[in-house]
């Protein structure tokens, strides 16, 4: 009898060790705040943004601060920041990162910071009630000399 009253608590205890391990783990996975998720924090990338396929272009920022990721001529159209992911292949940075207008829909970003040069390309995606719009956009541009 004594002995099934101490094994009791000592499961308890175990699965309460197990999920606190577990839970961590997830945790700092999702932190942005890890160091692989903060690894462009500080970039600054000024350059050109237009639409696929399209011969005009207009001037665009993209900056990574804190775990988040802002293009300036986005934010001007509506579209928040947003926190950004990012994997590292050799020299080669792939980021990516979502941003949402509540009006707009979204832009998904993708790209790759090789040096100084940031290539990236991004899907509008807009639903609308008659239909959705996709629309595909590039940006290409290069850290500012204070930076380098």
């Amino acid at each position: 009898m004594y002995a099934s009253l101490l094994r009791q608590p000592f499961s308890h205890l175990i699965l309460f060790c197990t999920f606190s391990i577990l839970a961590n783990i997830t945790a700092f996975a999702a932190d942005p705040s890890n160091s692989m998720s903060k690894a462009l924090d500080g970039a600054k990338f000024v350059g050109e943004t237009g639409e696929q396929r399209k011969g005009d272009h207009h001037a665009d920022t993209i900056t990574f601060k804190d775990g988040i990721f802002r293009s300036l001529d986005c934010k001007n159209w509506g579209f928040g920041s947003a926190p950004y992911s990012v994997e590292q292949q050799g020299e080669t940075y792939l980021f990516s990162s979502t941003l949402v207008s509540p009006d707009l829909g979204t832009l998904e970003w993708k790209g790759t910071i090789i040096g100084d040069t940031a290539n990236g390309t991004f899907r509008w995606t807009h639903k609308r009630w008659y239909g959705t719009i996709k629309r595909d956009y590039w940006f290409k541009g290069t850290r500012p000399s204070s930076q380098q």
